[in-house]
């Protein structure tokens, strides 16, 4: 399953707080981010994401989940979206919003660092 680890990263509030809407045009489609949702505890975030690809629309989630001193981006297992560039590229792209947002974060354990963008 394709994820990110955050080190470093305060907390899922945190991360939520600066996720904004996305839109990303790639070649033959559009990768997109809608609502976003946080639970009560505030220690899991999901993030509603599309995937438009060579005329294929894929619907899933996005989630954020705390493991100690780290967030983890990952998809939610239930809504299982087929593997493809756009999907492992907007879950970089989230990684990076929240990277960007605070110097201490930095990348760890990762099984997409060829979409990872410094």
């Amino acid at each position: 399953m394709p994820h990110i680890v955050l080190e470093k990263a305060k907390s899922v509030k945190e991360c939520y707080d600066v996720i904004e809407p996305i839109m990303h045009k790639v070649d033959k489609g559009i990768l997109k981010t809608a609502d976003k949702y946080i639970n009560h505890k505030e220690n899991s975030a999901l993030i509603e994401s599309i995937a438009v690809e060579d005329g294929k629309s894929q619907n899933f989630f996005i989630q954020l989940s705390s493991k100690g001193d780290a967030v983890t981006v990952r998809l939610l297992p239930q809504t299982d979206p087929e593997k493809t560039k756009g999907v492992k590229t907007l879950m970089a792209l989230i990684a990076k919003t929240v990277k960007d947002s605070n110097s201490d974060v930095s990348y760890g354990k990762t099984n997409l660092q060829d979409f990872l963008i410094q």
